[in-house]
């Protein structure tokens, strides 16, 4: 009887270190944001304050566009990725990633190419 309870237990020992890594922690939310031809969407941008996120920047107009956006950047904790003087910078066709944790406040976001912010390239993250 003894050995069937040390056979049972080194079983679900082992079964617990064979997980694999994704049981062990949760995918963080994606959030989508496309940069278009003078517009960002979603406008605004609503995250959660404090909870680990990954930004996925998709540029679908024919020119580089910037999310801009140095407050934010700057009072947030970036885990992978990088926003250089708190900007991302994406190619027309291209998309960049950044892995976050942001912190709670009201950010203005613009894109930094000449007159894009005349012609309405603006927005703000909401984190609550």
């Amino acid at each position: 009887m003894k050995s069937l309870r040390y056979a049972c237990a080194a079983a679900l020992a082992g079964a617990a270190l064979t997980l694999p890594a994704s049981a062990a922690a949760p995918p963080r939310p994606l959030v989508y944001i496309t940069l278009a031809s003078y517009a960002f969407q979603p406008s605004p941008i609503y995250l959660p304050a404090g909870v680990p996120v990954r930004l996925i920047f998709t540029n679908r107009s024919g020119s580089t566009h910037e999310f801009d956006a140095p407050q934010f950047f700057r009072a947030a904790r970036i885990l992978a990725g990088s926003a250089p003087n708190g900007e991302v910078e994406v190619k027309k066709g291209r998309t960049a990633v950044i892995d976050l944790v942001p912190a709670r406040g009201t950010y203005k976001v613009h894109c930094g190419r000449p007159f894009h912010t005349m012609l309405g390239m603006t927005s703000r993250v909401i984190v609550s």
